[in-house]
């Protein structure tokens, strides 16, 4: 009697599981380049680390954006507030 054998990722929790499917249809695309490698299987792991390495470098592309964004909007903040100390100064001495 033959035993079906379970797929490994079958024992992951069932989020994890999802994550890693997505992961390997978005390696999918490199499948002509992992498939006619000598090793298959460790070209297709260059594959994903060359995948989460682009989805990680447009996260990063987007984070500095935002924090590009949100330093004008401090400075602009810092400098109504100075803007406000001065006038409040001023209108002290007068």
């Amino acid at each position: 009697m033959l035993l079906r054998k379970k797929d490994w990722k079958e024992f992951l929790p069932l989020d994890d599981e999802e994550k890693l499917n997505q992961i390997l249809k978005d390696i999918a695309r490199y499948r002509g380049a992992y498939q006619n490698a000598e090793e298959v299987k460790v070209a297709q792991l260059w594959s994903a680390i060359l995948e989460l390495h682009k989805k990680n470098m447009t996260l990063h592309k987007r984070l500095y954006m935002l924090e590009d964004i949100l330093e004008g909007m401090f400075e602009k903040i810092r400098k109504q507030e100075r803007e406000r100390v001065e006038l409040a100064k001023s209108l002290e001495k007068f």
